[in-house]
């Protein structure tokens, strides 16, 4: 069981706060996971709370064990879907008169209408992954291709043994990978792609009311949803931009939003991002003043990661390569230069 627990925990490098004082760890728990009302069931210190934290994107990883018998509330689920695994012990969760438990590996999933109140035991010690619940709601539009025309809602216990393997085999791969990221940490969009797999996982593996709810289908897409769609990309371009925000943001599914494209231009969304970006590299190769800042640098900054790639991308898209686009905007004064 050691073992196995040990994939499901942070390393101790993550290590928040350790402490006999509840209230001193009530601190640092609220800055990870929010307010929430703390009743211990037993008198005296118990053993050390201790709580380690980390970050995946838009998602918070942390591992809790209070030490002590104890009641905790959560006040600041607005928004928010939190998801509790347990590691060691046994944890339960109560909804109402509704008591809910689970030993290591089980899991909870909760809103804030559920009004949940997670019960642990002096051993327990539990994973829990907060996400928004507006970034699952657009995965849903990336899952299903539609609008869900009410707010997500999973069943609150997973229960169907499938579901729980994979949930666990996923969780393990996770925190590994967040253990293994001393030397070099996740990139942005390393972490996007995590947070992305873990919410196409869960819906995929928990019941939820998205399979049975009423959608609205776009089926065109107006002028106006357009334009917001292509001020959303301008006003994003140097963040990570993915389909599914992109049609967020225009208030439509992703294939109405792609056929639009295609109309319109001969293009897919994510074919004219990438445009956009190399023609904003291309000026400012082309910029004197931007001289000291390496090739390299410039696709970096815009999203390549790969520089193979994105020197293959911008000779299809100019006929020259960066280095010979730089040359011809260094040779301008009859100087020659190379980065």
């Amino acid at each position: 069981m050691a073992d196995n627990a040990a994939g499901l925990l942070l390393s101790d490098r993550f290590t928040s706060i350790a402490t006999l004082d509840l209230h001193e760890a009530r601190r640092a728990i609220e800055r990870l996971q929010g307010p929430f009302a703390a009743l211990p069931k037993a008198a005296g210190p118990g053993e050390p709370a201790h709580v380690r934290a980390a970050a995946c994107g838009a998602v918070a990883i942390s591992t809790f064990r209070f030490g002590t018998t104890i009641d905790i509330v959560p006040k600041g689920l607005a928004g928010a879907i939190l998801v509790t695994t347990a590691v060691k012990g046994r944890a339960g969760m109560a909804l109402g008169r509704t008591m809910l438990g689970t030993g290591a590996g089980g899991s909870f999933i909760a809103q804030e209408e559920d009004c949940p109140t997670f019960c642990y035991e002096p051993d327990t010690e539990v994973l829990k992954l907060r996400f928004e619940r507006r970034r699952f709601e657009q995965a849903c539009i990336k899952m299903y291709d539609r609008i869900p025309t009410a707010p997500l809602r999973f069943q609150t216990q997973m229960t169907l043994p499938h579901a729980s393997a994979r949930w666990e085999a996923l969780l393990r791969y996770v925190v590994a990978t967040v253990n293994a990221a001393e030397d070099r940490p996740l990139t942005a969009v390393e972490a996007a792609s995590m947070e992305d797999l873990l919410m196409l996982t869960l819906l995929s593996v928990q019941p939820h009311n998205a399979h049975c709810q009423p959608y609205d289908r776009v089926r065109t897409v107006s002028p106006k949803q357009l334009r917001l769609a292509l001020d959303y990309i301008h006003q994003n371009l140097e963040s990570d931009l993915v389909l599914s925000d992109i049609a967020m943001a225009a208030g439509c599914s992703i294939r109405s939003l792609t056929r639009s494209f295609q109309q319109a231009s001969d293009t897919s969304p994510m074919q004219y991002v990438q445009q956009l970006r190399l023609q904003r590299i291309r000026a400012e190769l082309l910029d004197s003043n931007k001289a000291e800042v390496t090739i390299a640098e410039l696709a970096y900054q815009w999203g390549y990661r790969h520089l193979g790639e994105f020197n293959r991308k911008y000779r299809e898209s100019f006929g020259e390569t960066p280095t010979d686009t730089r040359k011809r905007s260094n040779g301008r004064d009859g100087t020659w230069r190379t980065n």
